[in-house]
C-alpha cells in the first residue's frame, strides 16, 4: 500500500540498494579474489590467511562507495524532483491521469484491506461513471483515496472491538462520496441536455422553412 503523500526519496533507494547487495558483493568479490590468487600460485592456506585483510579492504571500500553514492543521491534528488514537477505542469493531462490512478489505487487497496460492507460501497462507486478531466471528479477521487487509506491505517491499529465502529464510519464516508458522485453525474447530465436544447434552438432558427413553423424540432 502507498503511504499518504510520502515521496520515495532517491537517497533511501540508493542506500537501501547498497545495504541489500552488501553480502552478494562480498561473496562475488571474494570468489574473484580467490580465483585470482589461485591463478597466481597461492595455496588455500595462504588465501585463508589473507581473508581478514580482504574483509577489511572490502568493508572500507564498500562503505566509502555506499556513502558517496548515497550523498550523490541526496544532492541529485531535489533537482530531479523539480524536473518531474515541471514536466507534470507541462503535461495537460497530468491531473486527469493522477485522478484516474488515485481511483484505481483506492479501489484496489480498499477491496484488499477493508471489510465487506466498505467493499460493497467501493463496488457501487466503481460502477458509476467518472469524468476525470473535470476538477470536481479529480477532487472526489482524491477524497476517496484519503478515506480508504486513513481507514486502512485505523483498522490496522484498532482492537477487535473497535473494528465494527471504524467500518461504520468508513461506510458512511464512502456513502457520502457515492452521493457526491451521483450529484456530479446528474449535474453533468443536466448541462449536457441544456447544450442539446441550445443547439436545437440554433438549428430551428437557422434551417426551419418559413412555411413549416409548426415542425420545430425543439
Amino acid at each position: 500500500m502507498k503511504t499518504l503523500d510520502r515521496p520515495m526519496l532517491l537517497w533511501r533507494v540508493v542506500g537501501g540498494a547498497f545495504l541489500h547487495f552488501t553480502l552478494p558483493a562480498y561473496v562475488l568479490l571474494g570468489l574473484g579474489y580467490c580465483a585470482a590468487g589461485l591463478l597466481s600460485g597461492l595455496t588455500f592456506a595462504e588465501l585463508a590467511a589473507h581473508a581478514l585483510t580482504y574483509s577489511a579492504w572490502f568493508a572500507t571500500g564498500y562503505l566509502a562507495l555506499a556513502l558517496s553514492g548515497t550523498a550523490a543521491a541526496v544532492l541529485l534528488d531535489p533537482p530531479l524532483r523539480r524536473r518531474q514537477r515541471r514536466r507534470a505542469e507541462r503535461n495537460p493531462n497530468a491531473a486527469t491521469q493522477q485522478s484516474y490512478q488515485e481511483l484505481a489505487d483506492a479501489l484496489a487497496e480498499g477491496r484488499a484491506r477493508l471489510d465487506a460492507a466498505a467493499v460493497s460501497q467501493l463496488d457501487a462507486i466503481a460502477a458509476q461513471e467518472w469524468h476525470h478531466e473535470q476538477l470536481a471528479f479529480q477532487a472526489l477521487s482524491a477524497d476517496l483515496t484519503k478515506v480508504v487509506r486513513t481507514s486502512i491505517a485505523a483498522m490496522a491499529t484498532a482492537s477487535s472491538d473497535r473494528r465494527e465502529d471504524i467500518t461504520a464510519v468508513t461506510v458512511a464516508a464512502l456513502s457520502r462520496i457515492a452521493d457526491g458522485l451521483h450529484d456530479l453525474q446528474m449535474e453533468r447530465s443536466r448541462l449536457d441536455e441544456g447544450d442539446l436544447r441550445t443547439v436545437a434552438r440554433y438549428i430551428d432558427g437557422r434551417y426551419l422553412p418559413s412555411n413549416s413553423a409548426g415542425d420545430s424540432v425543439y
